[in-house]
């Protein structure tokens, strides 16, 4: 494009000079030439920055990229000839090409990091954390007896005993494990994300090592499969703190019950949270050792030469047991096995110790005891629902352990297959296969993937199924389908002004404008020798690389690339006066402040620019200095370009680097400002939409699977389409949110004009999408337990008859999402007398199912079957529906907090005279 752009400003100068003119008119200003240079240099910067907002990881190439040509296109006016354009743009070439060069070289021989080796470095780390984080939960499940929801259902004035277990200092015990969990949770859920961005880099990978592109993803979906039920694992303590807040009440009759009683049922509950904890101690053990046995079993860390297995027969670091008697996945599985049904036992016995057969009854039983005329009390509870709320807390935590203990199991012999099979035997070259490659640059061109690519509605031979809308391509509310040739030419046609109205478009259209505010003196007669002389050109280079969409973040750039400019000069003197001008001593200092700076720039990459804008000012200018001390001043001042000392070049950087982002930021609030609430408010009404649609595949997910454990074999050929587009959706949604809470930590620098911006409401929303997306993530993966139950299974079955009743009020949630989202999107107030749909508990749902046996009037979710394949799944489901349901209801609070309510009635308020007048008379 510079070559392109420069012949094209030359010709344009043979064109207007006219025969015989004197050499100074040849080769001097042009307007023409000027014009020619400032348009191919328009339109360069505002393509490359439509690019870097449309495909950001296209970021780094594309300061490349506007660096050269600024650089040549406010150089080009310049240049009178072909030849002398061309020595001009093969030098500039072969400086970025040197630069280039020299990384990729100091990349592959010192200290060579691969994409493979950061993954398996981040493999190692997440395995490690889980160790961690299983220590965590069972640190948490000690501190559960000091929760609220493991105390007595009716409040009684307090005592003046203390145990230790239900005052402050419980409370306070339960808090801190509680924050350690939810720390220890972030931090693998964190690394988790990582491992998901690097995979696509180490599976592309060449290299020479044991694992090919295939096994590294499989690693990855084993890894995925673990973190899932590990970190739900945290959700216990906001699962716990919801209940008891929906369940707990002040008695009036509480004086009625000895202390003895309530400490008795208290010390009841203990018994069965201390039975869980000690399960939760002895897998935890063996988990910790399953992990240590994966990472010796694929070479991610070094195998001891001997060690004790713990409480297994299995050698963890050999892989097999020293007397052949097992394998360690065989021992594994044997005792997961055996954890589940002495578990089943304990809890069976425990409860019909205490006449608990029917607990899950309890919550309707008592419903319909209510008089028909009189609503019943939302914050009334009784002993026994209290009592099906804690076995529910208790076969949940049970089921995310036993899940986590399968996805450990799957990951230990994934690791003995690679060792059976040769594959860690020896190293060998792994090259990227073509269908590999061919994804990559369909990935680079289209970006996301189409949601009904390669569906087969016709996929299963038997019967044909019609897929809903989702799968298919979006609807168009102003267009009919295509029916001919040129209508669908007609579509394409259209997508050039779709094209030319988007964001990323706008935002190159802005940074080109500020852009063009500066560049414009390389271009006018009067001021293009200043600008070449006083080097304007990074000027514009930090314009263009430093501005940002909103406002909040261009504030944060301003004074971040300020803050790091100054530095930058002020590193410049030390490197340049602490060794007295000396070159042998100006390189070394030199190499040690550019480690410093990119040290923080890899530990702190939010800082990246600004340490980028810091060390550029730091490095133009020691490296003008040695310049001018290698090829002399005559041949450093040809181009034009004065010679100034340290002292006075140093404020010179600092001056055009700090006016560059002064007037990005100008651009950025002018004429039009894009505020973060504004953008916030998009993407959270965005998140909602995206909710709605993943609660709809979620529930699509689990309605499948159900009918697939009935005996519906035909379902279950677009299952892989369902999980396919509900992994999109997840990943869509997690990468939105932590968008949404990048922009709400730019809010602290945005400047407030009016009203205070209610961060706090915003910050609360956040919390509820995010964790309403964690549940349904639960209630998908317990799903899949109805995958692994036999078709044959009458449980299963007789179950499977009542689900239908639950997916009404899935739909009717999936249509409050979507009306949720309008309202925030657009601003717009909520309809009147909106109601929460509440999804009705599947256990209360399926008790008045007979049980498999005659005369069974518990029902098929009664006790009696917990060992049954898919009831802890079923629980597990039904809490976090109930989580799901309070959260909806926050939301639908805080919404109408925010944009209102249609309401055109009036509302009587009483005086506050008129209130005490009326307490008094009471």
């Amino acid at each position: 494009m510079v070559v392109l752009g420069q012949w094209a400003g030359i010709k344009a100068r043979q064109h207007t000079t006219t025969a015989g003119a004197s050499p100074a008119v040849a080769r001097g200003y042009n307007s023409s030439a000027s014009v020619v240079n400032a348009m191919f240099l328009l339109f360069n910067v505002w393509a490359i920055n439509t690019l870097r907002a449309a495909r950001p990881v296209f970021t780094i190439p594309s300061i490349q990229y506007t660096i050269l040509v600024l650089v040549g296109f406010t150089y080009g006016p310049l240049e009178s000839t072909t030849e002398a354009s061309h020595r001009f743009v093969r030098e500039v070439l072969y400086a970025f090409l040197t630069g280039q060069a020299i990384s990729a070289a100091v990349c592959l021989l010192v200290i060579p990091v691969s994409s493979r080796k950061v993954f398996f470095g981040e493999t190692v780390g997440f395995l490690q954390s889980c160790r961690g984080l299983l220590k965590k939960q069972v640190a948490f499940v000690e501190a559960l007896e000091h929760s609220r929801i493991c105390k007595p259902v009716i409040s009684n004035p307090p005592s003046d005993s203390n145990d230790g277990t239900t005052g402050p200092e419980g409370d306070e015990v339960f808090k801190s494990r509680q924050s350690d969990l939810k720390t220890a949770t972030a931090g693998i859920l964190l690394l988790g994300s990582k491992l998901r961005e690097d995979l696509v880099f180490a599976t592309r990978e060449t290299a020479y090592g044991r694992l090919d592109g295939k096994d590294i993803d499989t690693l990855h979906g084993l890894l995925r499969g673990i973190m899932v039920p590990t970190a739900s694992l945290s959700t216990i303590a906001d699962i716990s703190v919801r209940m008891d807040k929906r369940g707990r009440h002040a008695d009036p009759s509480s004086a009625s019950l000895s202390q003895v009683a309530l400490d008795i049922e208290h010390e009841e509950w203990l018994e069965l949270v201390r039975g869980a904890r000690e399960s939760f101690q002895n897998m935890s053990q063996l988990l910790d050792e399953g992990i240590t046995y994966i990472l010796v079993q694929l070479r991610l860390v070094p195998g001891k030469k001997s060690t004790n297995a713990g409480s297994s027969d299995a050698d963890p670091e050999k892989g097999q047991d020293s007397d052949n008697k097992a394998s360690f996945a065989d021992v594994l599985e044997r005792t997961i096995d055996e954890f589940r049904e002495h578990r089943s036992k304990e809890l069976q016995t425990w409860a019909h110790e205490r006449g608990l057969d029917s607990v899950f009854q309890s919550a309707r039983k008592h419903a319909q005891e209510n008089p028909p005329t009189r609503p019943p009390n939302p914050r009334r509870a009784t002993r026994e629902s209290l009592a099906s709320a804690r076995l529910h807390i208790i076969l949940y935590m049970e089921y995310l352990l036993y899940s986590t203990s399968k996805a450990i199991l799957l990951a230990v012999r994934f690791a003995d297959s690679k060792v059976t099979d040769g594959t860690m035997s020896k190293k060998r070259f792994i090259i990227p296969t073509l269908e590999t490659l061919t994804k990559w640059f369909k990935g680079i061109l289209d970006g996301d993937e189409n949601p009904s690519e390669d569906v087969d509605p016709g996929a299963s031979g038997e019967q044909t199924f019609q897929l809903g809308d989702s799968f298919q391509s979006p609807r168009d509310p102003e267009h009919l389908p295509p029916k001919n040739f040129g209508q669908v030419l007609g579509n394409q046609i259209r997508k050039i002004p779709k094209f030319f109205g988007s964001g990323p478009v706008a935002f190159g259209f802005r940074v080109s404008v500020a852009v063009m505010s500066i560049g414009i003196l390389a271009y006018l007669r009067n001021t293009h020798a200043f600008f070449v002389k006083q080097r304007v050109v990074w000027c514009l280079v930090m314009v263009s690389i430093g501005m940002n969409p909103t406002i909040g973040s261009a504030v944060f750039n301003l004074f971040g690339n300020l803050t790091f400019t100054v530095f930058g000069m002020i590193g410049a003197y030390i490197n340049w006066y602490i060794v007295d001008e000396k070159v042998g001593g100006v390189i070394p200092v030199f190499f040690f402040f550019m480690m410093f700076y990119f040290y923080f720039a890899a530990k702190y990459p939010r800082f990246l620019v600004a340490i980028v804008a810091g060390a550029l000012t730091h490095v133009l200018i020691i490296g003008y200095e040695l310049q001018v001390n290698v090829i002399g001043l005559q041949r450093a001042t040809a181009t034009g370009q004065p010679f100034y000392p340290t002292y006075k070049l140093a404020p010179y950087r600092l001056l055009t680097v700090g006016s560059g982002v002064l007037v990005g930021y100008i651009w950025t609030i002018f004429p039009v400002p894009i505020t973060e609430g504004s953008v916030l408010r998009r993407s959270l009404g965005g998140s909602l939409f995206l909710l709605a649609n993943y609660l709809s595949c979620v529930s699509a997910t689990v309605d499948r699977r159900l009918q697939v454990a009935e005996g519906g074999e035909g379902m279950a050929a677009h299952g892989e389409e369902l999980d396919r587009a509900r992994g999109k959706l997840l990943d869509r949604q997690l990468s939105l949110i932590n968008g949404i809470k990048g922009n709400l930590g730019f809010m602290t620098f945005e400047p407030k004009f009016g009203g205070d911006f209610p961060k706090e409401i915003y910050e609360e929303l956040v919390d509820e999408v995010q964790s309403i997306t964690y549940y349904l993530t639960i209630i998908a993966y317990a799903s899949n337990s109805f995958n692994t139950a036999s078709a044959s299974s009458t449980w299963l079955h007789t179950f499977t008859r009542q689900h239908r009743q639950t997916l009404t009020s899935s739909h009717a949630l999936t249509t409050l999402f979507a009306l949720l989202s309008a309202s925030i999107k657009n601003g717009q107030a909520l309809p009147p007398y909106l109601s929460v749909p509440t999804l009705p508990d599947l256990s209360n749902q399926a008790t008045t199912i007979p049980g498999e046996n005659e005369g069974d009037d518990v029902g098929v979710l009664g006790l009696n079957n917990v060992n049954e394949e898919g009831y802890r799944a079923v629980v597990v489901i039904e809490v976090a529906q109930r989580a799901v349901s309070h959260g909806v209801g926050r939301i639908v609070e805080l919404t109408r907090e925010l944009v209102g309510e249609v309401d055109f009635g009036h509302h009587v308020v009483a005086q506050e005279e008129e209130v005490r007048d009326l307490g008094n008379v009471v």
